[in-house]
């Protein structure tokens, strides 16, 4: 519940921007009526109106969901504000407010008023399962709605496995999980001569590419130290000159890469994506999630882990002839019932569990 003075304060801001958006209307009608013929004569004054209408728009939306009663919306709405230094050398506040998902005004804009819509992506579906974007996309409830999940052409079974080593250290311990990953990296590594490896976080892949040794370091071009599209040009570059390159990388690097072939043989993820909840938004959402006796982790972690996953071990296989291994240096993926749900949203690897040789017979897998 707002405050009083906030509720009072918001209403006369939201009441005079209104007003100037009326004013500013009868200006650019006034200003059309007098030109004439002459409309060049105005249309710097018009162009010079015109910047104004958006951020009015922008002001009363953010005052109308401050202000709202949230009995009459199916969702909440997340209401916080933002310092920011000011140019002048003091703070800026900004005010923001807005509901926790855009499914309802999808529905009321989009869904309720067109005839058919097909809606596709590798990644609509997390832990197998719509659930989740049906929510967010306002699609859940419709009668006539088909979801249809379509198998992929590649023979994962054959041409790839998801290896899951028998890793000691707790991911949530960085230090301790990053110096595992320095000690692993050399071996996983030794034999492709195309990979990827991708990080949760910038800290830990800018330590463990520090603490690697010199032969295997030479090999690393990482994030950061020039353009996405200078990296893969490099690291192309490498391959097709017959030598090894290992490129280290954060979650760009984890969509929209295309690297078929022997640009890339092992994808090896040091970490299961998790996010930090830290935006409003998104804070609001798990508190309303569980104030309901529900588990956000389950409903919301967990699947947004699964999509980011999922985009991860897509860049193995991109063509018929491809073929690799996925390693996931996170031993949650194998030993919890919500890794296993992680686990039905990935392709049909060939699912290897533990430190033995991947061509060693005898293989521990999982379905």
């Amino acid at each position: 519940m707002l405050p009083v003075e906030v509720r009072k304060a918001g209403a006369a801001v939201l009441d005079a921007a209104r007003a100037m958006g009326q004013d500013l209307l009868t200006l650019r009608t006034a200003l059309v009526d007098r030109a004439g013929d002459r409309a060049e004569a105005v249309q710097p004054h018009l162009a010079t109106l015109g910047g104004y209408f958006p951020k009015l728009e922008e002001l009363v939306a953010t005052w109308d969901w401050m202000l709202c009663d949230e009995t009459q919306h199916p969702l909440p709405v997340a209401r916080w504000v933002e310092r920011h230094a000011g140019s002048g050398g003091g703070d800026d506040f900004l005010v923001c407010a807005a509901p926790i998902s855009g499914g309802p005004r999808l529905r009321e804009l989009l869904w309720n008023k067109v005839g058919a819509a097909v809606l596709t992506s590798a990644t609509l579906r997390a832990c197998g399962r719509f659930a989740m974007f049906l929510e967010e996309a306002g699609l859940q409830g419709y009668a006539a709605l088909e979801p249809l999940a379509l198998a992929s052409p590649f023979d994962y079974g054959r041409r790839a496995v998801l290896h899951i080593p028998g890793v000691r250290a707790d991911p949530r311990d960085a230090a301790a999980h990053g110096q595992e990953i320095v000690r692993r990296l050399p071996a996983l590594l030794a034999r492709q001569r195309g990979s990827l490896v991708l990080f949760a976080s910038a800290r830990q892949m800018r330590e463990v590419q520090a603490a690697l040794p010199d032969e295997l370091k030479a090999c690393v071009l990482m994030q950061g130290e020039c353009s996405r599209r200078e990296l893969l040009e490099r690291h192309r570059a490498r391959i097709d000159a017959g030598e090894r390159s290992v490129l280290f990388g954060l979650a760009s690097l984890a969509e929209g890469v295309d690297l078929p072939g022997e640009y890339c043989t092992h994808v090896i993820c040091a970490k299961l994506p998790f996010s930090v909840p830290d935006n409003p938004l998104e804070e609001t959402r798990r508190e309303w999630i569980e104030a309901q006796g529900r588990s956000a982790f389950l409903e919301r972690s967990v699947p947004e882990v699964g999509i980011r996953l999922a985009q991860a071990t897509g860049r193995l296989l991109r063509t018929d002839d491809d073929h690799g291994t996925v390693t996931v240096l996170d031993p949650r993926l194998g030993r919890t019932h919500w890794g296993r749900m992680l686990l039905r949203g990935l392709p049909p690897f060939r699912i290897v569990i533990g430190d033995r040789p991947l061509d060693a017979p005898g293989l521990a897998e999982a379905a």
